[in-house]
């Protein structure tokens, strides 16, 4: 029966993990370093997809943790496609995994009705995770959403996380009473309705993939257009085999100069397609969305309160400068960090320029020098 279902389920969703897995491969292929994948087993039949890079010629003055980068509600490892070549450049470890119930991770059932259940989902798989690759400590670089789960895996485990990097972060700012913010204070009767759809919709779990998969064929066109909108992008990419040495950082440069003079552009059609493939897989993790957040996209459980009282000893948090998260609640946590911890200024905020909400993609360069700032001010 299970395979019956499955093969109706993609006659109308044309997607499967073998596309997807195709779709992640061609995405990477303009990585230059060298990196390792593999699915890490975590007990109960459940893998995390795992990339890794190892420079131990990285340039660095001091030897740092692990850097672990957590990625966005949707997205997946190959959202850093422009980011490993930097960041290995400037670390010795530098791992990217696909949050459980995302990506090409286990998708178990997702049972979790509250938000605190929501956030054990991913912190008690992270902890497995970490276990199991034997890393003492971390740098956790998320992103959005993966900055939320960031920081709730920092405050349950302090002692694991040297230093937690919050890019562009959902669920920060704290509720506060007063006026709906401009573009909401709409009376209109197709106005209310469709809010009230969208409020029915959401309290009962359904998510933006929810959507994708629900059009059945129609889901790659909204998903492209996104891409097209959103991203500067370029061509799909060549298929060229990734670099197997230690020159696999020249190799990165040249191949960026030969490109864009440095700037590697967002392969389109190669991005469009993986990103289909990850919101039309059999929902999981992504369901964590509507339990975490309220429908006004403000948490349940706000970070600023939350993250002042923590014990985790350095935060930074990257904004771009035309971003749509609430930035002043960035600076408000970080004034708070810094007047706890007496004045030490363990907390830091960095503002990305040309950079929205994707600030790793919108400007990868501004990216990669933030990265570099925060960890140079706090080497360990």
């Amino acid at each position: 029966m299970a395979i019956i279902w499955e093969w109706l389920r993609q006659i109308w969703i044309p997607t499967s993990v073998a596309r997807l897995a195709e779709a992640e491969r061609r995405v990477l292929s303009v990585v230059r370093y060298p990196f390792e994948q593999n699915q890490i087993s975590i007990g109960d039949n459940l893998t995390i997809n795992t990339i890794h890079t190892h420079n131990p010629k990285a340039k660095t003055t001091n030897k740092r943790s692990p850097l672990v980068l957590l990625h966005g509600f949707g997205a997946g490892v190959g959202f850093w496609l422009l980011n490993f070549d930097a960041l290995a450049e400037q670390h010795e470890h530098v791992y990217a995994i696909d949050l459980l119930g995302c990506g090409r991770s286990s998708r178990p059932g997702f049972s979790a009705k509250t938000s605190e259940e929501a956030e054990q989902f991913f912190v008690d798989a992270l902890e497995r995770w970490r276990i199991q690759v034997n890393l003492d400590k971390m740098i956790l670089l998320g992103h959005s959403f993966g900055a939320y789960i960031g920081s709730s895996y920092s405050m349950a485990f302090p002692s694991r996380v040297s230093h937690l990097i919050l890019a562009s972060p959902v669920g920060v700012p704290k509720e506060t009473l007063g006026a709906e913010p401009p573009g909401r204070q709409r009376t209109g009767i197709g106005f209310r309705l469709i809010r009230n759809l969208m409020l029915f919709l959401w309290n009962r779990g359904c998510t933006p993939l929810s959507v994708v998969r629900l059009i059945g064929p129609m889901g790659p066109r909204p998903v492209n257009a996104y891409v097209t909108r959103r991203f500067q992008v370029g061509p799909a990419v060549e298929d060229t085999p990734p670099a197997t040495s230690e020159a696999g950082l020249e190799t990165s440069v040249a191949l960026a100069d030969q490109i864009d003079k440095g700037k590697i552009k967002l392969p389109k059609e190669d991005v469009a397609k993986y990103l289909y493939h990850l919101c039309a897989q059999p929902g999981s993790g992504e369901f964590a969305l509507t339990r975490i957040l309220k429908s006004n996209v403000m948490a349940h459980h706000p970070l600023e309160s939350r993250l002042a009282d923590s014990n985790i000893p350095r935060v930074t948090f990257f904004y771009g400068d035309h971003d749509w998260m609430d930035t002043e609640a960035g600076k408000r946590t970080v004034e708070l960090l810094n007047q706890r911890s007496g004045g030490s200024n363990s907390a830091r905020l960095i503002i990305i320029p040309r950079a929205g909400h994707q600030m790793m993609i919108d400007n990868p360069d501004g990216f990669h020098d933030a990265v570099r700032q925060a960890l140079e001010d706090h080497e360990e």
